[in-house]
C-alpha cells in the first residue's frame, strides 16, 4: 500500500484539478464537481477496505463501497445534459462543452472501474475467471439498478440511511418493463467496460513480466 501512495495522490490531484477547472471556467456543468466527487468515494472506500486491519471497519468500508459504487457508472447517463447545449459541433464553443462533459464522465467511470479492480485484487485473488465474470455481471446489474433509481426516481446513496422506507417503497414501485429494459441495457454496457478493463490490465501485467524476464 505504501508504494502506491504516489499513485493515489496523483489520481486525487487530477480530480482536484478537474474540480478547479470546472469551478473557475464558464461551463454549464457545475454539477460535475459533485458527481465526480461521489464517483471518487468508492475508490477511496475500496482503498480503506483493503488497508484497515479491523474486520468491522473492513466490512463497513466494503459496504460503503458497494453502496456508492453505482454513482460512478451513473455518470454515463450524464450525456443527457448535451440536450441543453445542443449536440452540434459546428460551433467552436461546443468543443469546449463536449470536452468538459466527456472528461467528467470518463473520470467518474474510470474511478468506478478502478475501485472494483481494487476490491478484486484483495478479495478475489484466488477465484477463477468464471467467478470473476459472474461478480462483474452481478455488480453491473446492481449498479444499473442503482442508476435507474438515481436517474428516474432521484434517489441518493445516503437515502438508504436517512429515508429507508422511501427507498424501499420506490424500489417496489419501480418494477416495470421500462426498468427491466434499462437495467439490462446499462448492465451490458458496464459489463463490457469492466471486462475490457480487467483483462486489459492482465495483458499489461503479463507484458511487464515478459519484459522483466527478457532483461535478465
Amino acid at each position: 500500500m505504501k508504494q502506491n501512495i504516489k499513485n493515489i495522490l496523483m489520481i486525487h490531484l487530477i480530480v482536484v484539478l478537474f474540480f478547479l477547472f470546472v469551478f473557475y471556467t464558464p461551463t454549464h456543468f457545475g454539477f460535475l464537481i459533485w458527481n465526480v466527487f461521489l464517483a471518487l468515494l468508492p475508490a477511496d472506500f475500496a482503498l480503506l477496505a483493503i488497508s484497515v486491519k479491523n474486520r468491522l471497519l473492513k466490512a463497513v468500508f466494503s459496504l460503503l463501497w458497494l453502496l456508492f459504487y453505482p454513482n460512478t457508472m451513473y455518470m454515463i447517463t450524464d450525456f443527457i445534459h448535451l440536450q441543453y447545449i445542443s449536440t452540434s459541433l459546428d460551433v467552436r464553443f461546443q468543443y469546449f462543452n463536449y470536452a468538459v462533459l466527456s472528461a467528467g464522465i470518463f473520470i467518474g467511470v474510470t474511478l468506478g472501474v478502478l475501485s472494483l479492480e481494487i476490491i478484486f485484487h484483495r478479495f478475489f485473488v484466488r477465484v477463477n475467471d468464471l467467478t470473476r465474470l459472474a461478480v462483474m455481471f452481478i455488480m453491473s446489474l446492481i449498479s444499473a439498478f442503482g442508476i435507474y433509481l438515481g436517474r428516474f426516481l432521484r434517489l441518493n446513496s445516503w437515502d438508504v440511511f436517512t429515508k429507508f422506507q422511501t427507498v424501499w417503497d420506490s424500489i417496489m414501485g419501480s418494477l416495470s418493463l421500462h426498468m427491466i429494459a434499462f437495467v439490462v441495457l446499462f448492465a451490458g454496457v458496464q459489463f463490457a467496460i469492466l471486462v475490457i478493463y480487467h483483462y486489459g490490465g492482465r495483458v499489461l501485467i503479463n507484458l511487464s513480466l515478459d519484459s522483466s524476464q527478457e532483461s535478465r
